[in-house]
């Protein structure tokens, strides 16, 4: 009765509510396959709305056959940094060629990174071999490369070195003397000199980031007077001296303490490579990231892969990578993740973004950026978005770009629009990390967020969602001057006939969060168009399941919603949310399996009547 009540009064105010117009979609891109060499096959990529792109393979049976081992890879070698390279170097001159590298378990142990360096043709078949790393910094670089293919071969950590985090649980919390006891679940790890990078609250039970209801964290790297002092005072404990940062820790709480945030990557696929796959991948470790792919790379793929703790140490380890899973910045789009097991990390599954910069001084032609991860380079394109985070259809071509810090940067222009001031912000038109599938895929346990969709047409089905720590999907424009700088908007995003269970768990907001974030402020225009969230299945809620701001054109159908018993229950949950600037929402046909007293759980809240009526009408 209630939810007739409330149709019938939303559809009188409907009739008398101007509508917006319903912006049209982005241009669909479908390639066509011509003139395939007889040296490679493709697979044919079918995304949202009917984009379709192929990612090219090297074929095996032409291929030129030479093993590792004949230019020194051995499991008896301390390091196999020169011997790999070595090997790298011959497929680099010598396109058409199958690397093989024999069974076992190889050791590097170089600061320096492996390169693969104009590679065309090149088939490395891992015979699930394992390489293990004991340094920081990018360990494997795909530069220049065209048609490459890394298959059945594995990566992990030199724990016995060097753990990437520890689990411990906290006694003797004393917050007048700012001092924290920290009790190692594996004694072998604790020792005074580890780095003590960031701690956060975990699962006392199944000892994964995030605990229910709760994700007490604080990142110690972010500030040199975090720690005073580290002392071991048995085989087991470390005494922390805080400047009153952990205060809040609570004895009996158990927390993953990462030695290693930022510090690393597996993969970095660039500076204009294409056709690259990973095939059955497995990465048990990293001291950052498994993989980033950036500097205009595209059409890369990674299927039927694991990234997790190496099962043989679960029982050890805790973590699998200390910061993200996939990592994909500045690229020409084209992309496929799909078949992949992916959990244990430090920070997001997937981050999906272009960069941008944020004005915030203008001298002539002189543009002064915040930007942390942003394409700037001569010659290239940039475009303007106002204050309001509005198109502002104006380009200026960059002269030159001088860095000032790490994150400032100084871009000279040929010309400048007057209007242009500072507070706008810059992103460069030659990157567009747009037109990707994300498909089949088993992400859980993770810290933070699933994924991070901030790119057009996309396609994200099929994939299950478990207990990951904040929302398991996030489309976002997310600008904090000082840290980070991405999201150019979304156009064309579909996410059908996934499953979540037990998302949002430490409850960071909401299972599906669309909303931006202008250096503290909201956007003032819709910048996500044509979003279609359809057949999913939600399970457990802790939080309202979605959250939307900033958004024209929503698709809310056909989603089945079960609040469940595992959580407590309150009014929030299983709700939507749809705030500021919102319009043409179809929220509709959804089943709620537990919709509360009345079944006002299905009932939308909203920011303005217009947005309500227009939500509540199709009830």
């Amino acid at each position: 009765m209630l939810l007739k009540i409330v149709s019938f009064i939303a559809s009188i105010i409907l009739m008398f509510t101007p509508s917006a117009t319903l912006p049209e979609k982005s241009d669909v891109l479908v390639e066509m396959l011509d003139n395939l060499s007889e040296n490679r096959t493709a697979d044919e990529i079918n995304g949202a709305n009917g984009t379709k792109f192929y990612i090219q393979r090297p074929k095996s049976e032409k291929m030129n056959v030479i093993n590792a081992s004949c230019f020194g890879l051995s499991e008896e070698n301390e390091d196999n940094f020169s011997a790999f390279q070595s090997a790298l170097n011959y497929c680099s001159n010598h396109p058409q060629t199958k690397l093989v590298i024999d069974k076992g378990t190889y050791y590097f142990r170089n600061a320096n990174g492996l390169d693969a360096n104009n590679c065309t043709d090149l088939l490395i078949e891992g015979s699930d071999a394992t390489f293990v790393f004991s340094s920081t910094g990018y360990k494997f670089f795909i530069r220049n490369s065209d048609c490459v293919e890394i298959r059945n071969l594995n990566f992990d950590w030199n724990w016995t070195e060097s753990p990437l985090a520890s689990v411990v649980t906290v006694q003797n919390s004393n917050s007048d003397a700012d001092t924290v006891d920290l009790v190692f679940r594996n004694a072998e790890y604790c020792n005074e000199n580890n780095r003590l990078m960031a701690i956060t609250q975990c699962d006392p039970e199944t000892l994964t980031f995030g605990a229910k209801y709760s994700s007490k964290e604080v990142y110690l790297y972010q500030d040199v007077t975090a720690v005073k002092s580290v002392q071991k005072i048995s085989d087991n404990t470390l005494r922390v001296n805080h400047n009153g940062c952990m205060d809040n820790f609570e004895n009996g709480e158990i927390y993953i303490l990462r030695h290693y945030v930022y510090d690393g990557t597996i993969f970095n696929i660039r500076d204009y490579s294409k056709n690259i796959t990973f095939d059955n991948v497995s990465i048990y470790g990293s001291s950052g990231m498994a993989y980033i792919c950036e500097g205009n790379c595209s059409h890369f793929q990674i299927i039927n892969s694991f990234i997790g703790v190496n099962p043989e140490h679960k029982n050890s380890r805790c973590v699998s990578l200390t910061a993200d899973a996939i990592h994909i910045v500045n690229t020409d789009g084209c992309f496929n993740i799909s078949g992949c097991d992916i959990s244990g990390m430090g920070d997001d599954a997937i981050n999906v973004h272009d960069g941008l910069g944020y004005i915030s001084e203008i001298n002539g032609n002189t543009l002064t950026l915040i930007a942390s991860a942003m394409r700037l380079e001569a010659g290239d394109a940039l475009a303007f978005k106002n204050d309001k985070f509005e198109n502002t259809n104006t380009t200026a071509k960059i002269v030159s770009v001088k860095t000032l810090d790490w994150i400032t940067k100084e871009v000279v222009v040929e010309s400048l629009p007057e209007n242009i001031t500072a507070g706008w912000t810059a992103y460069n038109t030659e990157c567009n990390s747009g037109n990707y599938v994300i498909r089949n895929n088993y992400f859980h346990e993770n810290r933070a967020r699933g994924l991070l969709l901030q790119s057009s047409n996309g396609l994200c089905e099929n994939n299950r969602f478990y207990k990951t720590m904040a929302q398991s999907i996030k489309v976002v424009m997310d600008i904090e001057p000082t840290l980070w700088q991405e999201g150019t908007g979304v156009n064309n995003l579909i996410i059908r006939n996934n499953t979540f269970e037990k998302c949002n768990f430490s409850d960071w907001g909401s299972v599906i969060e669309i909303g931006t974030n202008i250096a503290g402020k909201s956007a003032e225009t819709a910048v996500f168009t044509n979003i279609e969230i359809t057949s999913n299945i939600f399970k457990d809620i802790p939080s309202r399941l979605m959250r939307a701001n900033n958004v024209n054109g929503l698709v809310f159908s056909s989603n089945t919603v079960d609040i469940g018993e595992f959580f407590d229950k309150t009014n929030l949950q299983g709700k939507t949310y749809f705030g500021k600037h919102c319009n043409n929402i179809n929220y509709s046909d959804n089943e709620y399996t537990d919709s509360g007293f009345l079944g006002n759980k299905k009932i939308a809240q909203t920011d303005g009547i217009s947005v309500w009526a227009e939500v509540n009408s199709q009830l």
